[in-house]
């Protein structure tokens, strides 16, 4: 290995590994039925189920291991103050021990977010009205780590509640430009940055209108060069391939776009 890339990184020991990901606020039923509401972040989904990372002797996993039903629910960017007003409560009393002095008991969760429970339709656990995205869900499974300090709870999403300013009208599509997930990485919340790019299975990657209208009309395209600030896309014609037209795209959308056909290796296009 050569000496200067062996200089690019260096050991660290990072006391937690929260390199960016979505805050939640996950609520559960108390033992007298009333709600739990507490902030986290760690936690991943493949189809209808998502696990969650909760920390052992919190009353969250408590309160999923006696009444296996939770919600999730994603609040967006905007709406930091209200999982921030959680961060210092605890629904445990007494207090557990490892937390006096940094917690406090707060029985009303909700009201101390400054959020509202609003019913949910198949899980006896309420959501959060002001959250954008709404999950209920049954508990599985959960297992406990290999360092006993947090356990894994595995979930099966019934039910997907969505803000309709985030989806799109007449799909079952969350709109990702309009979805702005509240990012917690490191003690410190961000929104989400500006679109750099998409994988070629996005329902939303749209060609520019002179290339969809060339194609539709049965022509063929292809992307013969690109750069930061232009691509070049040349028209061809059906009958001979020979060149009709030669595009220069610099819209940033646009130069997006002509980077994933470059990627996935579509220099030249038709649609059928």
């Amino acid at each position: 290995m050569s000496e200067d890339l062996a200089d690019t990184h260096r050991v660290i020991e990072p006391s937690v590994l929260y390199l960016g990901t979505p805050a939640y606020l996950v609520a559960t039923r108390n033992p007298d039925g009333t709600p739990n509401l507490a902030p986290a972040s760690s936690h991943f989904a493949l189809g209808r189920t998502i696990v969650l990372g909760l920390e052992e002797g919190g009353q969250s996993l408590d309160n999923v291991r006696r009444h296996p039903e939770l919600t999730v629910n994603f609040p967006s960017a905007s709406q930091w103050q209200h999982v921030e007003r959680l961060a210092g409560v605890t629904g445990r009393d007494p207090v557990p021990a490892e937390k006096v002095g940094a917690y406090e008991f707060e029985p009303h969760k909700f009201e101390r977010a400054g959020l509202t429970p609003v019913a949910s339709q198949l899980v006896d656990v309420p959501r959060v009205a002001e959250a954008p995205i709404q999950l209920e869900a049954r508990v599985r499974r959960v297992t406990e780590a290999v360092t006993g300090e947090f356990g894994m709870v595995e979930a099966e999403v019934v039910r997907v509640h969505a803000a309709r300013e985030i989806t799109v009208e007449g799909t079952d599509h969350f709109d990702p430009e309009a979805w702005h997930p509240l990012i917690y990485a490191y003690r410190h919340f961000y929104d989400r940055g500006v679109e750099v790019g998409w994988t070629r299975k996005t329902p939303f990657a749209v060609m520019p209108d002179p290339v969809e209208r060339w194609e539709l009309s049965g022509g063929t395209w292809r992307v013969v060069s690109f750069a930061e600030d232009r691509a070049t896309v040349e028209l061809l014609r059906c009958d001979g391939g020979e060149i009709a037209e030669v595009l220069t795209l610099r819209e940033p959308r646009e130069l997006r776009w002509a980077a994933v056909q470059a990627i996935v290796g579509r220099g030249a296009h038709s649609s059928g």
